[in-house]
């Protein structure tokens, strides 16, 4: 990527609907709605979840070439968010593609059961703290709160967080703790058999200028969350046709962020937070998730399997020689 991710065309007050119907059968989307628990936020919106066979899982290595693949009608981008946060903003309207943009997309397996996300970013001032990406997701679609209660014990306030749905923030500029579910007291979730994560920054983050970020990194996700025991925790089974609930925060801190010397405010508490959905309770209430549908694998798709038991790895080693 040579620049901004996409150019940004003109923007409805409307969130705009994904057209994944070109990947899937009329039938299994009749029946994945018929079957969703209540109609998400926002509630004309379904997204898709893109399959990988087992032989052509995505390698973690910061590139993305082999993510080509999948219809960009699937990606999420600047073009489909709305600002969706509670503090000082720096934009109040669209993205100015010349100084954010990004693209990042939901993906998933079988046979490891994980979530697997793609993630580029273009931004023109990258502060470092405060400009990731964050996502909520509910696996078994079941909605309601996430958060603790008004009169709960610190042990029932603990116990509820987290425990239906989880919020994970990656920090990709934080190579310690990079992956951060604050809304828990856990602090076994972090390790490579629930999630890991390469990226790769052409740029300097954390400092003023240009950068641009490309990230790769799988997650598991709990029907229920024990954040005391793994051993306790009921790991979800993702199947294809189930509909998930998700929401995606793209993090961003710019011009505000500056006195009027033009030197860093740190009293600024200016993030503009993009998301599908504006509405700000999707911090502990899974019911204002956005529905996204698991697909099936697309046969129509020609992954690389020519050599048999090759890999993505092995083949983008070869190409680059």
């Amino acid at each position: 990527m040579v620049g901004p991710v996409s150019a940004l065309g003109e923007r409805e007050e409307v969130v705009f609907v994904k057209k994944i119907s070109l990947l899937l059968a009329a039938g299994a989307l009749v029946f994945a709605l018929s079957t969703a628990v209540t109609a998400h936020d926002p509630p004309d919106f379904v997204g898709g979840v893109w399959a990988w066979p087992g032989n052509a899982l995505p390698v973690l290595d910061g590139d993305l070439s082999e993510w080509d693949i999948v219809p960009p009608e699937l990606w999420i981008t600047e073009q489909d968010v709305v600002n969706s946060s509670d503090r000082e903003t720096v934009y109040t309207g669209d993205i100015d593609v010349s100084s954010m943009s990004f693209r990042w997309l939901l993906s998933w397996n079988d046979e490891t059961n994980r979530i697997y996300f793609g993630y580029e970013r273009f931004d023109d001032k990258h502060w470092g703290g405060g400009e990731h990406y964050e996502g909520a997701l509910d696996a078994d679609h079941s909605g309601g709160t996430f958060w603790s209660s008004e009169g709960q014990s610190d042990e029932e306030a603990y116990r509820q967080r987290g425990r239906h749905a989880q919020i994970f923030g990656w920090h990709f500029d934080w190579e310690e703790n990079w992956s951060n579910n604050w809304m828990t007291q856990a602090d076994w979730y972090d390790d490579p058999l629930y999630t890991d994560h390469v990226y790769r920054v052409e740029g300097v983050p954390g400092s003023t200028g240009e950068t641009r970020l490309f990230a790769e990194w799988y997650q598991i996700y709990w029907d229920d969350f024990n954040w005391e025991d793994p051993e306790g925790s009921i790991v979800h089974e993702f199947e294809d046709d189930q509909i998930i609930g998700y929401a995606g925060h793209v993090y961003d801190k710019d011009d505000a962020y500056e006195d009027a010397e033009g030197n860093p405010n740190e009293d600024c508490n200016c993030h503009s937070r993009w998301t599908l959905s504006p509405n700000v309770e999707s911090f502990g209430n899974a019911d204002f998730l956005a529905d996204f549908l698991i697909l099936p694998i697309d046969d129509s798709v020609n992954f690389v399997t020519a050599v048999e038991g090759d890999s993505w790895g092995r083949i983008k080693a070869s190409l680059a020689k």
